[in-house]
């Protein structure tokens, strides 16, 4: 029998950027210290570039505001900056471009041409397309370990900086036997859309143009900026983790 609409599990296609139109926050809150925790835990593990000190540039000591979107996704805000990561809405944790452009190299990426970067942006009302493969650049060495569902992030040649990030559509076995042919990512998020302009429209560097992003050898100051930030000493280390545990012995005391 046909399942209840509702019932119906999501197709990919309806899972493509969640950020293709204007949202509205619908609720706020503050995320527990242990819900704290267990979030950069998962994160340090689905990402093993996304270090200590890289994540404690990013997310700092500062409360993690928990934002629930219109849209279905969730908006992971710390402190009064731009949004860190984002929930889907459908159980997948992601980096925002914000992020990215402070740690370009946390997750595994893409690498297509200018030209394809004018199809993933929205424009006009238009949600911007997911990532085809004949767009993909091979580098010699090949894409490395390519897997169903992975995470990935796409650049354009000549440019550090990303442009979007998403989910693998298909695996390394799908691709030998097909070939580079079809959809490869679903985008989740990119330049242009409506969390780039709610994170204050921001650009990491002169290659990202009104209608397309180009190579760009500038500088990455952001980066910079993060490297900096999270450039903390062992014994300031070792101090945070005895405040955390001393903080937990209290709530369990208190419990």
């Amino acid at each position: 029998p046909q399942q209840p609409r509702s019932a119906r599990s999501p197709q990919p296609g309806s899972m493509s950027n969640v950020f293709k139109g204007e949202f509205k926050v619908t609720t706020q809150s503050l995320m527990g210290k242990a819900d704290v925790k267990k979030l950069r835990s998962s994160l340090q593990a689905e990402f093993p570039e996304l270090t200590k000190k890289a994540l404690d540039g990013i997310l700092g000591k500062e409360e993690v505001g928990v934002l629930k979107c219109s849209n279905g996704s969730t908006l992971y805000v710390p402190g009064d900056g731009p949004a860190a990561f984002f929930d889907d809405g459908f159980g997948g944790v992601y980096p925002t471009l914000t992020t990215l452009w402070r740690i370009p190299d946390m997750m595994p990426e893409l690498v297509t041409h200018a030209p394809v970067s004018k199809f993933l942006l929205p424009k006009d009302r238009s949600a911007g397309a997911d990532m085809m493969l004949p767009g993909v650049i091979v580098p010699p060495e090949g894409l490395g370990p390519l897997e169903l569902g992975q995470k990935r992030c796409i650049r354009v040649e000549g440019n550090k900086m990303p442009i979007a990030v998403g989910k693998m559509l298909v695996s390394a076995a799908d691709v030998k036997g097909s070939g580079m042919k079809g959809k490869g990512m679903e985008v989740k998020h990119v330049y242009h859309d409506s969390l780039w302009a709610y994170s204050g429209r921001k650009v990491p560097n002169d290659g990202f143009l009104a209608d397309q992003v180009v190579a760009s050898e500038g500088a990455p100051p952001a980066a910079a900026a993060a490297a900096a930030a999270a450039d903390e000493s062992d014994e300031e280390e070792a101090e945070e983790e005895e405040e955390d545990a001393e903080e937990e012995a209290e709530e369990e005391a208190e419990s």
